[in-house]
């Protein structure tokens, strides 16, 4: 008898969850090619992700609690990687990694579980948002199957991008049903996820929760959680925002938006041949056939009173779809031109992830036309617009066979193309191993009992006169040099040697310890960070207790 009982309450769990294991199930589709095989997709930036997985992994393992440095990188010079570049997905790697999963096998499963992850939490927010599970299922459907999703794994390989894409709909979740905490916490997993795609979605979320907060003590308490959730991710934005300018990026970076301005009626144009025409760097920049006819019936609908509760979803969407559209074409260069945060989307194309989102919530426009209420129509809708995107499942640019994973563990590149993370005191990135790690320039001395451990470097010298010494460690502020315990000047500006750490040591024995601390901005942001998460775990207790409270005065 009690195995009966267990069998039904099993049965309920799994009935309440059938429309999330549907959606699961569907969202698999553009997955399962990929995992049929132990090779790589060739994706436009695979490699430079299993370097940083790597790197990160390192990191981690070294004690930086928030890596900010990948110390093997640059030919063993070491920059100030992940001072810069989100820290989410390499985060997760990491788990992975730790579990004896391989870098191919971990790039595959982090890109797999981002796609899954966005068809539940698209649908738990459609759900909640509509209170209409037909409506729900469309939406996540919709938003899983725009071409460009799946352009995102298996040709970009956008390690980041996805998992913004992911997210995203959780937040909007946590400010449909008010919960603070939620909201927080995700906007916070949001915004460290990447850098120019969580900026964007951080902006949608704030301009849903002014479209669709009820009152105006919902939109402050909404308006509260956004912003907790922004100080508890500023141990990553704050540096990275401010410390920005110690590197070359911008001057790097400046004007490559000028040639990633998608030509207008390629956004409207199928390209089931991956035709190279229709492609703007080397990415097809198709809506769909079905999102393009949702955002035309939203557009009609709203000259139709009938229809006038589906209208703030649709001036929200169709906001979101304009101001895309005008942002991606050559007519708003001068905002590009003279914005330098927005130079840092790099490419205008990125912006169709946005509008995924609104075209996506554009879909319910289907709904309102009864014939695709029918079981039959609403089912042949829903395969077309999964079928249309089959042409994207296969990797477009084949598979990479990695035999030995060791090239990525010993990445001497900088992994990135375009100067993000390269210091402004250095000659830009490294091209060689230095012979030694320290090297005597000037004087004489004799260097021993060197070990290095992740950021930090110790050594013996013993000098007959003053000597002039180099580490061969890329300079970043942040770094110190104590001679015997006492902090002594670090020279990173000498001609011959730019951007490394070079120090002056006296006639004698010393101990010197060559090591990186944190930035003024550093130790700020992840106060503000830490700050942050102890007053919203008192808040979160606080909440509880008085929910428990009602909870027993009502029995």
């Amino acid at each position: 008898m009690p195995g009966f009982f267990v069998i039904i309450v099993v049965f309920n769990f799994m009935n309440s969850l059938k429309h999330y294991i549907l959606v699961i199930a569907i969202s698999l589709l553009p997955i399962v090619p990929v995992f049929l095989t132990s090779d790589i997709p060739h994706t436009h930036d695979g490699p430079v992700h299993l370097a940083r997985m790597a790197a990160y992994y390192k990191a981690l393992a070294d004690g930086q609690i928030l890596p900010r440095w990948a110390g093997d990188l640059n030919y063993g010079y070491g920059m100030p990687l992940f001072n810069f570049i989100y820290h989410l997905p390499y985060l997760f790697s990491s788990f992975f990694i730790f579990l004896r999963f391989s870098l191919i096998d971990t790039f595959k499963i982090v890109l797999a579980l981002s796609f899954l992850i966005s068809g539940v939490t698209m649908f738990a927010f459609a759900r909640a948002f509509w209170k209409d599970t037909k409506k729900a299922f469309l939406v996540t459907i919709f938003y899983q199957f725009i071409p460009f999703r799946i352009i995102e794994l298996w040709v970009r390989g956008s390690y980041g991008e996805v998992y913004t894409y992911a997210l995203l709909p959780l937040v909007l979740y946590g400010l449909t049903t008010n919960r603070f905490v939620l909201t927080a916490v995700v906007t916070a997993l949001l915004i460290i996820s990447h850098n120019s795609m969580s900026l964007i979605s951080f902006g949608a979320a704030a301009l849903f929760m002014m479209f669709f907060s009820k009152t105006n003590k919902a939109k402050l308490f909404n308006a509260l959680s956004l912003v907790t959730g922004l100080l508890l991710s500023g141990f990553y934005w704050l540096p990275a925002l401010l410390e920005h300018r110690y590197t070359y990026g911008d001057l790097f970076m400046k004007d490559m938006y000028r040639s990633h301005f998608p030509p207008l009626f390629n956004f409207f144009i199928p390209n089931f041949t991956n035709r190279p025409e229709l492609q703007t760097g080397g990415i097809s920049v198709q809506w769909g056939i079905f999102h393009v006819i949702a955002v035309i019936l939203a557009i009609l609908l709203l000259f139709r009173k009938k229809f006038i509760k589906h209208k703030p979803i649709f001036f929200f969407s169709l906001f979101l779809i304009a101001a895309s559209l005008f942002l991606m074409q050559p007519i708003s260069a001068p905002l590009w031109q003279n914005i330098s945060l927005l130079r840092q989307f790099q490419f205008p194309w990125r912006l169709l992830g946005l509008v995924g989102l609104a075209t996506s919530l554009a879909s319910v426009s289907f709904l309102a036309y009864p014939l695709f209420k029918k079981p039959l129509i609403f089912t042949v809708l829903v395969v077309l617009t999964i079928g249309s995107t089959v042409w994207y499942w296969q990797p477009a640019l084949g598979f990479d066979r990695v035999t030995d994973e060791s090239q990525y563990w010993n990445y001497p590149l900088n992994t990135t193309y375009f100067g993000e993370t390269d210091v402004i005191w250095s000659g830009g990135p490294a091209t060689k191993y230095p012979k030694d790690r320290i090297e005597i320039i000037g004087g004489q001395a004799v260097v021993s009992q060197f070990m290095q451990n992740g950021t930090v470097q110790k050594l013996h010298v013993s000098a007959s006169t003053p000597a002039l010494l180099v580490s061969h460690t890329q300079y970043f502020p942040g770094w110190n040099v104590t001679i015997d315990g006492q902090k002594t000047p670090i020279e990173f500006q000498n001609p011959e040697r730019r951007g490394l750490i070079t120090f002056t040591t006296p006639e004698g024995e010393h101990n010197i310890v060559v090591s990186l601390g944190k930035t003024k901005v550093q130790l700020i942001s992840e106060l503000v960070s830490l700050s942050s998460l102890s007053l919203l775990v008192i808040a979160f207790v606080i909440s509880t207790k008085q929910s428990a409270r009602r909870d027993l005065s009502q029995i």
